[in-house]
């Protein structure tokens, strides 16, 4: 870009010297008035390299996932026997286990992997709870199938790949319906599931009467057990009382019984919740 508009690489260097450009990696260079955060670095690695793509926590926190471990490194898959970059805030893992689908170019220049493939690549670096909340957020965020989720997997299943096999577990821990829409959400349905509560649905989607479409965190439709995880303030102000009131209403009036938690109920207390859900669902199915 320098080049193209009209600098001599001597030029280039006598800007570097006075303090208007600053080297980033070879041949990349930024503005000093520019912040380096994480994105510009991504921008810049993606510019000196165009044959890595971002992965990892990295392309998780671009996409915005939660649950991520914390670091300052930027993350990317390289081309076997290739040399990114020497410098410590880059690090580089290896592979040609990558398939076009599973990059995405973004308008900024940075090359990231795919929403699927971000989740498939943080199987190596979160544990299977954090793992099943990524998964369920990136099919909630990117309107993806179980089935997409699968496909970015299946072809890279071998016994030297173990994480392949640690993220196929967890997406196949999911619950029937929807998508978790927190990781609350996730943490109660799942270790629901585990409890032995069975017929559990996410997102069950109802009509009510005098309410109109209606949809629970999760439900046990065989014997009309909902499910509600109110965790986002709006459940406590005025309003969104008053609401979840009248859903909760026109519930009961055909039948339905609704457990409502909050965070209280969530954390070091979530054995005992659901060891009351699972009682009273054992007392509906009698």
């Amino acid at each position: 870009m320098l080049t193209a508009l009209g600098l001599s690489p001597f030029t280039v260097r006598r800007l570097v010297e006075a303090g208007n450009l600053e080297s980033v990696l070879r041949g990349v260079y930024r503005m000093p008035a520019v912040p380096l955060d994480e994105a510009a670095r991504c921008a810049a690695v993606c510019a000196a390299h165009p044959e890595v793509v971002i992965s990892g926590p990295t392309a998780g926190r671009l996409w915005g996932l939660r649950r991520l471990p914390r670091d300052d490194r930027i993350h990317v898959l390289a081309p076997p026997g290739g040399r990114p970059t020497t410098n410590r805030w880059v690090a580089p893992h290896r592979t040609a286990a990558v398939h076009d689908a599973d990059r995405v170019v973004r308008p900024d220049g940075i090359v990231v992997t795919s929403r699927p493939r971000t989740a498939l690549d943080l199987a190596r670096s979160v544990g299977p709870n954090d793992l099943l909340s990524i998964i369920e957020q990136v099919i909630h965020d990117g309107r993806h199938s179980d089935d997409e989720m699968r496909r970015v997997a299946v072809d890279w299943l071998t016994p030297r790949r173990p994480w392949v096999r640690t993220y196929l577990e967890a997406l196949n821990r999911r619950l029937p319906g929807g998508a978790a829409e927190s990781h609350p959400e996730t943490e109660v349905g799942d270790a629901l599931a585990a409890a032995g509560v069975v017929g559990l649905e996410r997102q069950y989607r109802v009509e009510l009467p005098g309410y109109g479409p209606a949809r629970f965190d999760l439900a046990v439709p065989s014997v009309l057990l909902a499910i509600e995880v109110d965790i986002f303030p709006t459940h406590r102000e005025s309003e969104g009382r008053r609401r979840d009131e009248w859903k909760d209403a026109a519930a009961r009036s055909v039948g339905w019984s609704v457990e409502r938690l909050v965070p209280a109920d969530l954390g070091a207390r979530l054995p005992i919740t659901v060891r009351r859900i699972r009682i009273a669902v054992r007392a509906l199915q009698r």
